[in-house]
């Protein structure tokens, strides 16, 4: 397993241990309370110099889990691995999101298809996992899905899911020369 699916399977306070944990005062709407108490988290990944915040609650521990749900989101996104999209391999952790569908008409072929909720534990490492392969088919949806024997329109599906997700896919299609998805 390479370093950034460690970094996104680990459990949160193994991840917790690898941050520089700040507080501060958020600012914003929020009446009264909301500049009172340090209840705002940044966390800074040390390994990766990736940083994420929470800051959505005043409660400082439910903004911790919410910082670390979007620390993996931004290690997901930002985090390339080089995958051989001729030979394929989906992590064992990750196989039961990709199923075979049933597909009609005699000339359908046995495809799988992606699906995950984005509320997920697994929904960034598998995130992670389609963004290698989208990066490793230069940006080519149809070759992508191929070599994840999915249907070009699951994928597209999955990269639309997430606005982050999607960001993410544009500057991969940006940096091999296509234009954005629509």
């Amino acid at each position: 397993m390479n370093q950034r699916d460690q970094w996104l399977f680990c459990e949160e306070e193994t991840l917790l241990k690898n941050c520089r944990v700040d507080t501060y005062k958020s600012s914003g709407p929020g009446g009264q309370r909301k500049n009172k108490v340090a209840t705002a988290i940044r966390l800074v990944h040390k390994p990766s110099g990736i940083s994420a915040q929470g800051q959505e609650t005043r409660s400082q521990a439910r903004n911790k889990i919410l910082a670390l749900r979007n620390l993996r989101m931004h290690i997901a996104c930002a985090c390339r691995t080089k995958q051989d999209i001729e030979h394929l391999l989906i992590p064992d952790q990750l196989a039961e999101y990709f199923k075979l569908s049933k597909q009609q008409g005699p000339k359908a072929q046995a495809k799988m298809r992606l699906a995950i909720a984005g509320g997920s534990w697994c929904f960034w490492p598998t995130a992670a996992l389609v963004l290698d392969v989208f990066d490793a088919a230069e940006g080519q949806l149809a070759s992508a899905a191929r070599a994840m024997n999915i249907s070009t329109g699951n994928l597209a599906s999955f990269l639309r899911s997430h606005r982050n997700l999607l960001a993410s896919a544009q500057a991969i299609r940006q940096a091999h020369g296509h234009s954005p998805l629509h």
